[in-house]
């Protein structure tokens, strides 16, 4: 709790700031998060919607610590990634799951198949291109909610 009674959730960049002595970063219960294991071990998809708090906040900071380094690392621009609120764009956080998905499976995997880190950096290159025609830099300025999207009434 704030203060002012409010309660505020941590941001993206303090969920992803755990480090072990080593500098390997890990979750604040001990437990390895996704991409910071055993990159022999089948990874899997992330499923955000089936996760309970703990698993989330593990998760997120996880992916929090990648971005953090592979954002500037592979030069995205501002047209193609809200840098500063990313988090709010549900639909980019969605994209920067699975990329980072692919990154575990194509680059990160010791058994990973030779032609895979080149279909890593296709791939990159085709998310680069995707998330400046959906996006378009409509965050530079500040955040602003995507508003070709509406809410889904349900019956």
């Amino acid at each position: 709790m704030t203060q002012s009674g409010v309660e505020q959730k941590a941001t993206p960049f303090q969920l992803g700031r755990h480090e072990q002595q080593d500098g390997r970063p890990r979750s604040t219960n001990g437990i390895e998060r996704p991409g910071e294991g055993d990159a022999t071990q089948p990874g899997g998809p992330v499923n955000w919607r089936g996760m309970n708090d703990d698993e989330y906040d593990d998760a997120f900071g996880a992916l929090c610590d990648f971005l953090t380094w592979a954002v500037p690392h592979w030069a995205f621009t501002t047209e193609q990634f809200p840098h500063h609120c990313w988090w709010q764009h549900s639909d980019i956080t969605e994209e920067m799951t699975a990329w980072w998905g692919l990154w575990q499976a194509y680059i990160r995997n010791p058994e990973a198949n030779i032609a895979d880190p080149m279909a890593f950096h296709e791939r990159t290159h085709a998310l680069k291109q995707r998330l400046a025609d959906t996006y378009r830099g409509r965050c530079r300025h500040g955040h602003r909610p995507n508003a070709d999207s509406p809410a889904v009434g349900v019956p």
